[in-house]
């Protein structure tokens, strides 16, 4: 099978799935709350979001797993369609509408819910001889989110809500293309060769019994993640403390300046793996992410805010990227879907818990007492996160 200009349509995906994540991460509290719904319908909407990409993340990549004929391509594509078909009723359900909570629900969902399956396709093209510098390709996809953020920063200026549903229709069809060019992997699982000798996949729930270190590890990303969406979901309300106006185009700076931060350690990744071993990234990372956010905290106006979401490149970028890998080292061969799909949810969990309990923070605290609860949850992530990682380490040193 020819691998050629693998690299180059891996990162044309990555690129569309991650300007689509611009419009529905970045800016989902500022076109609900625009479209007439109070904080915390606006919490708990970003919420199910959450908890949809939760369940059925993790659901879908069993059955990928399992499966002899569904394949990460197909499922990506389908949910690119669904999402582009979702968005376009946004552009008709007026503002105010009910109807908006589930069309954005399963709108949004349906953009993310695939990328678990994209970070897992990267090794599988790898196995079968393919060669993806996946920092590379990941770290074109954080171009792709900063640019994404500032220009739909300003077109929010110029369009106003309606910005957001047209971006990502746009995007989505992108991703559908790009993905749809994408050579076809073969099936990474087990029982496909009667000639190995492997496990088979288990199901999701045996899954954290199996893997009790790993599921430490991503219990310290969830509290991590609570307080990096917290401050996501509702940087609106965080710049409207210190600015009465062109808030949505400071917010798409932030994004913009966050995203292109990730780039060095991104692209740089490989080497510091070479270097240091992912583990003992994700332990200075995770103490990064915690300092980050304790800036925010103490945010009083844009410049402080800027210089917080530069803290990026050493905090998210070298997380998001080491626990793929992670998950590649230290979760069976059968069950590597499984294994991506439960640390991307981690997540979604984060999101979820920030978006539902923040909507309903923000209803009865002014902004800088829910930060500080932010801040305590992230602390006692990355205390986790140490000794999540020692054990892990220790545990696979001991096999």
């Amino acid at each position: 099978m020819s691998y050629k200009l693998l690299n180059v349509r891996y990162s044309l995906v990555t690129i569309g799935s991650m300007l689509l994540a611009s419009a529905t991460f970045g800016f989902a509290y500022n076109f609900l709350s625009q479209s007439g719904f109070d904080d915390a319908t606006t919490g708990t909407t970003i919420s199910l979001i959450s908890l949809l990409g939760v369940f059925v993340g993790p659901f879908v990549a069993d059955i990928v797993d399992r499966s002899s004929k569904l394949t990460q391509k197909m499922f990506i594509a389908a949910s690119m369609v669904v999402c582009a078909a979702f968005c376009a009723l946004l552009l008709v359900v007026p503002a105010g509408a009910f109807l908006i909570l589930p069309v954005v629900v399963i709108a949004f969902m349906s953009a993310s819910v695939g990328v678990p399956l994209l970070n897992g396709m990267a090794f599988i093209y790898e196995k079968a001889g393919g060669v993806i510098n996946y920092g590379l390709c990941r770290g074109l996809g954080s171009a792709a989110f900063a640019v994404g953020s500032a220009v739909l920063g300003r077109l929010w200026a110029a369009m106003g809500r309606t910005s957001l549903p047209v971006w990502c229709i746009v995007s989505a069809v992108f991703t559908l293309v790009a993905v749809m060019l994408m050579p076809d992997a073969p099936k990474d699982m087990a029982g496909n060769n009667k000639h190995e000798n492997v496990e088979k996949p288990i199901s999701i729930f045996q899954f954290f019994s199996r893997y009790k270190d790993v599921t430490l590890v991503v219990l310290a990303l969830v509290l991590m993640y609570f307080c990096h969406y917290l401050i996501q979901t509702y940087m609106a309300k965080i710049i409207g403390t210190f600015a009465t106006s062109d808030v949505e185009g400071i917010q798409g700076t932030a994004l913009f300046i966050q995203a292109m931060s990730e780039l060095p350690s991104m692209f740089g990744f490989s080497l510091l793996m070479r270097k240091f071993g992912v583990p003992k990234i994700i332990v200075a990372a995770s103490v990064f992410f915690t300092v980050k956010h304790a800036i925010v905290l103490f945010t009083s106006n844009a410049f402080m805010l800027y210089g917080a979401m530069a803290l990026q490149m050493v905090s998210f970028a070298a997380i998001f990227t080491g626990t793929v890998y992670l998950a590649n080292d230290y979760v069976g061969e059968a069950d590597r879907n499984k294994g991506q799909a439960v640390f991307a949810a981690s997540g979604a969990v984060g999101m979820l818990l920030s978006s539902f309990l923040g909507g309903w923070l923000f209803q009865f605290l002014e902004v800088r007492p829910v930060l500080v609860v932010g801040v305590v949850v992230s602390t006692c992530g990355t205390l986790l996160m140490v000794y999540g990682i020692r054990r892990l380490t220790a545990g696979a040193k001991g096999q």
